[in-house]
This record gives C-alpha cells, structure tokens and sequence, in this order.
C-alpha cells in the first residue's frame, strides 16, 4: 500500500488531492494507494470571497462549505486533532498528528498555505479594520456602511502576503462605494505601499498608478509600517512618516504555517524552499509544495496553486505508478482585479510572459464574479 499525504485542506491542499484521486483511481479502488488529507478545520473557506463580504458583495454563508463536502469521496479527510499536524519529518517520510498518530507517507504534498500575523505590528489589533479574515470581513462591512467621512487608510505591511491584487482591489471599490453613496468629496483614501509604487509587476502598476491618480487616491510609496496608535488613530512607518485616519484597512503581515518552523523546513517567515519549475522541496523528490507555502517569487492567490495542482497531481501518480514522463509548472498565473464597484481588469502572465491588463469593464467584473459562483460546484472539486 502507497501513502499520498496533503498536508492543509485549503484551495491548494484541496484541489490537488482531487486531481491526484482522480489520476489514481483506479489503484485506490485496488487498494493499492490512499489519497489522505490533513487539516484543523472540518470547513472549507473560499478566502478570496472574504474581499468582497467586506464590501456586501457576497453573503458570508458564501464562503465556506464542510470540507468533506468538497472533497472526492476516494480521498480520506482527517480534521481536528487527527488532522493537525505538529511535526513532519521528512527524513523518515513522516507527518505527526496531535493526536500522537505517526503517518507514514510515499509522496507527500505540503500545501499548508500563508497565515496572517495581526499582532507582529504593536497596535495593528487594536486600530485596523481587515478582509483576511471571515470575522473581519464582517466586522469590516459594518465599518464601512457606517463611515459618513474622514481619512481612510489602507495600508500593505509587509510583502509577500496572499492575493496581491486585494490591495488595489479594496481601494478602488471604496473609491467606488462612496462615489456611489454620494460621499466621496467627504473621504480622503490613502494607499500606502512598502516598496516603490503601487504594486510589484511594472505593466500593473503602471496601470493602476493612472487609476488611483485619475480618482484621487494618495499615494505613500515606501511606507513601512511599524506601529499603529489605536488611541490617537494613527500610524507611523519606519521612514518616519506619519498618517492619522478614522478607519485603517489593514494588509497584515504573513508568514507560513507555524508546523513548518517547528519542522526545520522553511526559512525566517516559514516559506519553503521550493523548485519553481518542478515544485519539489528543495532535495527531496518525495515531497511536493504548491500554493502560499512555497517560497517562489510569484503571486499567491488560490488561481496560483489551481495551475500548480496539474503539475503536481500529475507527477504524484508518475511517482506511485513508477512511469510517464513528470511536467514542469510555467509560472502560470491568472487574477481578477476589482476596479470598482462593477468593473475588473485582469492579469495573466508566467515565468516567461508579463501580464498586460486589458481596460477595466463591466464584463470583467461578471466574470470575477462568475468564477466565485462557480468555485464550490466546478474548480474545487476540479471538474475542469
């Protein structure tokens, strides 16, 4: 008997374990291999859903379903203490669960994803309204149907973090919401950014300079955050700049799982060394990683580790069958951008080929939110 272990029930996590069961399947009806994935939480959450519960577009119910429903009946699912891992050994081909159970694995996937980290910026807790998370997505909402006017703040701590684009994305739909309400000449929105710009990919940026600066929006460019002060509604960088608002929309900082760390296999934010072409743990052909968890310089964003789960099913079941050629992952990349309150751009683009977006359109935005409608009945349980 094979052991294929997923570790993280997330997009990444999820995806991939139905993609490998549907390639194996005919040896797990043998019961020649077990497909099985490792998670905390006995719920599948759609996080990029969260963005837009923050801004009433979709209803929280919308974004979570039980994981095993999601889930190919052929692959098994451990949740709560059996499915939280707290060390993986890789020497000895081993995941530890809190329960004290020793699983044994023939090919793993590590797909324990990206963490947000409130409390690495003293205040950040107490004074930020966030969207990365479902309780602050709905905590948020309120917060913005209630907003009648002053300084809006949306500030990206620290870089890499996932779904790059949300950012923007939440600008410009505040931009749009309050242009909508009537109010906008009331709020002055403020975009701050660690690194030079507006966001990493030139052709992007470029774009979305001209849009901020068409509606208004300032711009504070190399802005470090290092400290938000709850009681005076304001927030210093490491620059020394200063800015005071009456509502904060935090971009928190992320780090990898914290099992990574306990495990000896990340570096000091808990990313995983990882071959971005074949998607392997750096020196180990036996373990794959896929999705926020890799340390690969690209976006991560759940479209990210769709593209990375055809790559890595695909070599799992030439690794348990023993023949086929493996395939590579080009960097493949593709995601919706908000730019209002009914209008998306998008960005496609791979290793070799930078993305251009095309003009922002109503139809994009059908689109973006066509592919949430469709995320629970056709991607997640890869019917394409």
């Amino acid at each position: 008997m094979k052991n294929v272990l997923v570790a993280g029930g997330g997009i990444g996590g999820t995806i991939v374990a139905n993609r490998i069961a549907q390639k194996l399947g005919e040896e797990i009806s043998r019961g020649e291999v077990t497909v099985s994935v490792f998670d905390r939480s006995e719920h599948h959450y759609y996080q990029p859903g969260f963005l837009l519960v923050s801004m009433g577009v979709m209803e929280p119910k919308e974004t979570s379903l039980p994981e095993r429903e999601v889930l190919d009946r052929r692959v098994k699912l451990y949740t709560g203490d059996k499915g939280t891992i707290t060390k993986i050994n890789v020497g000895d081909r081993q995941l530890i669960t809190a329960d004290g159970v020793i699983h044994r694995y023939d090919v793993l996937v590590l797909a324990t994803g990206s963490h947000i980290q409130m409390d690495e910026v003293p205040g950040f807790s107490q004074g930020a309204e966030t969207f990365f998370s479902l309780d602050g997505a709905r905590k948020m909402l309120r917060a913005v149907q209630s907003f009648t006017g002053g300084d809006i703040v949306v500030d990206v701590a620290l870089l890499p973090h996932k779904c790059p684009v949300a950012p923007l994305e939440i600008t410009l739909m505040l931009d749009d919401y309050f242009r909508k309400k009537g109010i906008r000449d009331k709020v002055n929105i403020h975009y701050c950014y660690p690194i030079q710009g507006v966001f990493g990919i030139p052709n992007v940026n470029k774009m979305m300079l001209g849009l901020f600066e068409s509606r208004g929006i300032n711009i504070h460019s190399q802005f470090t955050l290092a400290s938000v002060d709850a009681a005076n509604k304001k927030i210093v960088s490491k620059e020394g700049e200063e800015l005071r608002y009456d509502m904060l929309v935090a971009i928190p900082p992320h780090k990898g799982a914290q099992v990574i760390a306990d495990s000896g296999l990340g570096d000091r934010r808990n990313w995983v060394p990882t071959d971005k072409y074949t998607l392997r743990l750096k020196d180990h052909d036996d373990v794959y990683v896929m999705g926020d968890t890799t340390d690969i310089p690209i976006s991560k964003a759940g479209s990210t580790a769709d593209y990375e789960s055809y790559t890595v099913s695909h070599n799992v079941a030439v690794d348990i069958k023993g023949d086929g050629s493996k395939k590579t992952y080009p960097g493949s990349v593709f995601c919706y951008i908000a730019t209002g309150m009914d209008q998306a751009t998008y960005i496609k683009f791979d290793y070799n080929n930078p993305p251009t977006p095309p003009t922002p359109s109503q139809i994009h935005w059908w689109g973006k939110l066509a592919y949430n409608k469709l995320y629970w009945s056709i991607h997640a349980r890869t019917l394409i």
